[in-house]
């Protein structure tokens, strides 16, 4: 029978099962032991926790790592159950970037035969949402029928019906010429995991022999897929140790099966209650409860002294309430509160809101540790000045040239100050760089040593443009002669690091871009590198998984409900601070106009409706509540306005939801 701990953020779930883990550890058990992850990040987290002696082989990974793992490693048992004759001997594993390519130019195909007429989405966010499709189905282990059926029952109208008819003829082509060319993308490696390799006796005895330990945390974010997996090895191990969080459900749009996990393991195993360990305060339990019976049933909500209603912050215009809050961290860390134990969420982080909070913390020598989903790869000025020189080496491409990205460029390579470095990049007429023999005014004002520097640029860029041209090696060199020199003058080992694994992403994913695209003879080679650029600067190519993990000391924690919840660079905070508490980005649903993962979960039927749809905004609000106040310890603090950024007015229910308790002599 196995383990399973029951109980809320932070009442030390993950610590049992890595206690459990170190034991396996020093009985030198490793190699037969695996632990399952929700993410990447909580993998490298672990990893890099591990304090042991000696270790044998370390099995700790995501669902998609092992069964990506599994399906490289057992593909022979996978290749005699296709279609066609054998090809390889083990198939292309596609990342995101030629994924989004590839459906993206079958998007566009259709578009231009009159398909998604009714539809406003571009041809890229179209392709992003038929690629969700096809993975919410691998998730939920729904085939391609079933999909259409569910797409079918969700059309209100026949011009619906017909953009859904249109979406699945072209998650069907993507997906026969992905098994075609053994192509694998990530729904894929899942659908054949589970198609052929799960319920194989040959595969079942290669589980039986190689794991007799299985670890499993945060249960309840995990897929019905994943869940079947988990089910499986549950029936040969000899010890199972497993998490789940009852308030965990915020993972459901993106293919957690909460309640289904609850249904499948709790029951059947030995249950151990951790509430009693939880790090939260009373009161914010409490809250917890009482918010999420207010918003789903309507409950009243009483007076609870988690809320500083004493401070409750209510302006009409956006940029005073968030000064405001700022004076109020301040305060703070006046009275001896450390910045990393004070976090303000928001539901969405813009760019005022950034600028604002790093402007005035920056004064006090404090900054901002901001958690997010996924950060571009131009986030990155050594990864943004790379693709500035792609561009300009190859003006054929009519590629967009950001301004403010011509200016990081000048002033990286050259060392301008930013005001030079903007004198020059004004000067630029399309992709030609000024010719300062032709302007000796501008030579002028950069100075003779930065001319001369910049002169040897303009010549290096004139060289690149005559050479032939191809963009792996290109990034190599841009890298070699002009990156890397800049490096020594970094003393920051961390900032170091970041810049060198953001270059080597960029250079490694586009040699796999192009492998990948290679086996797609539809699709122009020519174009690939300025396709893959482009891709860049959509925001396509993430950064994430390469970035190492920052220092949180002396930082304000700034995130959406999303991240401050399923990063792992939060345990917990004091102070607490919601903002923005009228906006109606609070209560967002997660269906777009082709794609919706309640439609396509194994949970439910596939029915949906105006009624389902704000109960489960509700739902989700709830869940992300819940698993905040979870994860603080004394004091929440609420900050809203009446006007947003952009001076609209704000109508979200959740600023009065929350101050209905307030005491009467407070005015919110």
């Amino acid at each position: 029978m196995h383990k399973i701990y029951v109980g809320p953020t932070g009442s030390g779930k993950t610590t049992k099962l890595e206690d459990k883990f170190h034991q396996i550890a020093r009985e030198n058990k490793t190699d037969n032991c695996l632990v399952l992850l929700n993410q990447g990040s909580a993998v490298s987290k672990w990893r890099s926790e591990i304090e042991l002696k000696q270790a044998g082989k370390l099995n700790i990974m995501t669902y998609f790592g092992l069964i990506n793992q599994e399906v490289k490693r057992f593909w022979d048992l996978i290749e005699e159950n296709l279609e066609g004759v054998r090809q390889k001997l083990e198939p292309t594993f596609m990342t995101v970037e030629p994924t989004h390519y590839l459906m993206t130019s079958l998007v566009k195909q259709a578009r231009e035969k009159g398909s998604f007429i009714e539809v406003n989405a571009t041809e890229q966010q179209i392709a992003l949402q038929l690629i969700n499709n096809l993975n919410y189905a691998a998730l939920n282990t729904l085939d391609l029928e079933e999909v259409k059926e569910r797409l079918a029952n969700w059309a209100l109208v026949e011009e619906q019906e017909m953009s859904y008819q249109n979406a699945f003829t072209i998650m069907k082509r993507f997906r026969n010429i992905c098994l075609e060319r053994r192509c694998l993308d990530y729904s894929l490696v899942i659908e054949l995991y589970n198609k052929f390799l799960l319920n194989n006796k040959e595969y079942n005895q290669f589980l039986k022999k190689n794991y007799n330990y299985l670890i499993v945390d945060d249960l309840e974010k995990s897929s019905p897929a994943a869940q079947d997996l988990i089910a499986k090895l549950l029936e040969n191990v000899q010890e199972s140790y497993l998490a789940y969080n009852p308030a965990g459900g915020f993972e459901k749009f993106f293919g957690a099966a909460p309640e289904l996990a609850a249904d499948r393991f709790i029951q059947g195993g030995e249950v151990i209650e951790l509430k009693d360990s939880h790090t939260a305060s009373v009161e914010a339990q409490e809250m917890s409860e009482a918010v999420a019976d207010k918003i789903l049933d309507g409950s009243q909500l009483s007076y609870n002294q988690f809320i500083a209603h004493e401070q409750i912050i209510h302006e009409k215009f956006r940029g005073e309430m968030l000064t405001k809050v700022v004076e109020q961290v301040k305060e703070l860390i006046a009275d001896g509160v450390k910045a990393e134990n004070i976090a303000l969420i928001a539901p969405q982080i813009d760019k005022i809101l950034e600028f604002i909070l790093e402007r005035e913390l920056d004064d006090e020598d404090y900054s901002v540790f901001n958690l997010r989903r996924e950060r571009r790869l131009l986030d990155n000025s050594f990864a943004e000045v790379l693709v500035v020189l792609t561009i300009l080496t190859n003006p054929n491409w009519n590629l967009e040239l950001n301004f403010s990205s011509l200016i990081e460029t000048f002033d990286l390579i050259l060392d301008l100050d930013p005001v030079r470095a903007a004198l020059v990049a004004e000067e630029v007429e399309g992709y030609e760089l000024p010719d300062l023999e032709a302007n000796p005014h501008l030579r002028e004002r950069i100075g003779f040593d930065k001319a001369n520097q910049y002169d040897t640029f303009r010549e290096w860029i004139k060289d690149k443009q005559e050479q032939e041209f191809e963009l792996e090696y290109f990034f190599r060199e841009a890298f070699g002669e002009l990156l890397a020199p800049l490096l020594d003058s970094i003393s920051d080992e961390a900032e170091k690091e970041e810049i060198i694994l953001s270059c080597r992403k960029i250079m490694d994913s586009i040699v796999k871009f192009k492998r990948a695209v290679k086996e797609f003879k539809a699709i122009d080679q020519r174009a690939i590198g300025s396709k893959f650029i482009e891709m860049v600067l959509d925001g396509t190519l993430a950064a994430e998984l390469l970035f190492g993990t920052e220092s949180r000391e002396d930082k304000v924690v700034l995130a959406t409900p999303y991240t401050f919840l399923s990063l792992p660079d939060v345990e917990e905070v004091e102070h607490l601070f919601l903002l923005d508490l009228s906006s109606e980005l609070w209560l967002l649903g997660s269906g777009k106009e082709l794609s919706n993962p309640y439609v396509l979960s194994r949970a439910n039927s596939g029915e949906w409706g105006d009624r389902i749809d704000q109960h489960l905004r509700r739902e989700q609000l709830a869940d992300y509540l819940q698993g905040i106040f979870n994860k603080t310890t004394e004091k929440l603090y609420l900050a809203d306005s009446d006007l947003s950024s952009r001076g609209w007015e704000q109508e979200g229910q959740l600023g009065e939801w929350l101050a209905e308790d307030r005491v009467e002599e407070v005015n919110y």
